[in-house]
């Protein structure tokens, strides 16, 4: 009887590229209401698709507590990140995933008021795309507009 071992090489994991959703990829309005207010920031999906070309996998990673405040349900949530997808679809660019965090420590009720590990600035998100995509978190980044 052999024994056959396989290992993940690093060569054969993904790098990737984490943005955040508001004010990196599209205008920061405030809580989005609906798929109407969608406006993306000039070259916002070019970068995307050079991203793309470039061997990368490009992830949302997004706190979205409007929906732990009341200010836009889940649903609404889906439907604004499924427009989005296709507008940057019909760009030429694409999306590998997107993860949001719909908690906030201070503010709503459960099960969204909770200190968690999925909100940013904590890794929880990350962790949790680099994990579902294979990715090299060494040969990978993060971009966003404020820390």
């Amino acid at each position: 009887m052999s024994i056959i071992a396989y290992y993940v090489t690093i060569s054969e994991m993904n790098k990737a590229v984490f943005l955040d959703r508001d004010g990196t990829i599209i205008e920061d309005v405030g809580y989005l209401h609906s798929p109407a207010q969608i406006q993306f920031i000039p070259g916002s999906i070019e970068a995307i698709k050079t991203l793309n070309k470039a061997g990368y996998k490009v992830i949302v990673i997004s706190n979205q507590a409007g929906v732990a405040r009341g200010m836009v349900a889940e649903d609404m949530l889906q439907t604004i990140e499924k427009t989005m997808h296709k507008k940057i679809l019909n760009g030429g660019a694409s999306l590998d995933g997107s993860y949001y965090c719909l908690h906030h420590p201070e503010h709503g009720t459960y099960p969204y008021r909770q200190v968690c590990e999925c909100r940013k600035p904590h890794p929880g998100l990350i962790r949790k795309a680099a994990k579902q995509h294979d990715i090299d978190l060494s040969q990978s980044f993060m971009i966003g507009d404020k820390a």
